[in-house]
């Protein structure tokens, strides 16, 4: 009896050469995470990522073997993060810049019986459309207020039914999509990628860029004032030393009487002040010792 020999299906394969030529081709490779996104969110993404990254999805089986059947150096430490519901994404973005795109290209979504709302949920003051009936009820019972206007059920003020971190209830779900509400938000999540030779992880590149370039100035700032305070001159800092050592030169010369013809404004300011100064303790003693002129600059 002959032995039992599998053929792979023609597709399979022309899909894992499709995948490798993908590979080939991107000076990027990563993993993205798609459970829970459904079709009309995911072409939603796919159409906001068209010119900065490729969304290609396969089977687990099929990604594992593309990968394996590249030969690029370094890439198959990518296949052990094949897990769950992923899928291909290429780009020649770095996986830090792309991780930030990601999580601004979101999608609606409508709220589902017990989802956790990741922010604050609200419904406005609209126009339902609805005509008169049991559905008013169904919002008073959900605390939201509404009247009969001109034939049809108005909600009269913004409302926040569900908030941030609560569960989404029935009820809530069914009106929310009875009044075309898509609180939810939805994102693909960079799980891994492969450049430069090595695979990088969620952990890495899932940083708060606007927070580390703060930090950078921030450690700019403290670099600049420890060079001047400790008299260590650097091209970013001998134009700050040499401003603050004039200075210091001048305030040493004003404070010990030293003359110099560039000080004579301030010398003879100093000077006028010094004069007023002694004008006005004569006036206390001797109101007639004065002139008036001076003594109305004086207690000017």
């Amino acid at each position: 009896m002959a032995g039992y020999e599998h053929v792979v299906p023609q597709w399979k394969k022309d899909e894992v050469t499709q995948l490798v030529s993908m590979i080939k081709k991107s000076k990027m490779v990563g993993l993205v995470i798609v459970a829970g996104i459904g079709a009309k969110q995911l072409q939603t993404i796919r159409d906001s990522l068209r010119g900065s990254a490729t969304l290609k999805m396969a089977r687990n089986t099929l990604m594992i073997r593309a990968i394996k059947e590249s030969k690029t150096k370094g890439l198959e430490a990518l296949a052990d993060h094949v897990k769950g519901a992923v899928a291909f994404i290429f780009s020649d973005k770095d996986p830090f810049t792309l991780s930030k795109f990601l999580s601004e290209s979101k999608s609606k979504a409508p709220a589902k019986v017990g989802q956790v709302a990741t922010n604050d949920i609200k419904v406005p003051a609209m126009n339902t459309g609805v005509a008169p009936g049991p559905f008013i009820s169904e919002l008073a019972a959900l605390k939201i207020p509404a009247r009969v206007k001109t034939g049809v059920i108005h909600i009269t003020d913004d409302t926040v039914v569900v908030k941030k971190g609560e569960t989404v209830s029935s009820a809530m779900a069914l009106v929310l999509s009875r009044l075309g509400i898509e609180p939810m938000e939805l994102r693909l999540r960079l799980a891994a990628a492969f450049t430069d030779g090595s695979v990088i992880t969620a952990q890495a590149f899932e940083v708060n860029l606007e927070g580390l370039l703060k930090e950078v100035i921030l450690a700019h700032q403290y670099a600049m004032n420890l060079s001047v305070n400790i008299e260590y001159p650097t091209a970013e800092t001998i134009t700050i030393m040499l401003g603050k050592a004039n200075l210091e030169a001048k305030n040493l010369a004003m404070k010990i009487g030293y003359f110099v013809p560039d000080l004579l404004p301030q010398f003879l300011a100093k000077a006028n002040s010094e004069a007023l100064a002694l004008a006005s303790v004569l006036s206390s003693k001797s109101p007639d010792a004065v002139p008036s002129d001076m003594l109305e600059k004086a207690n000017k």
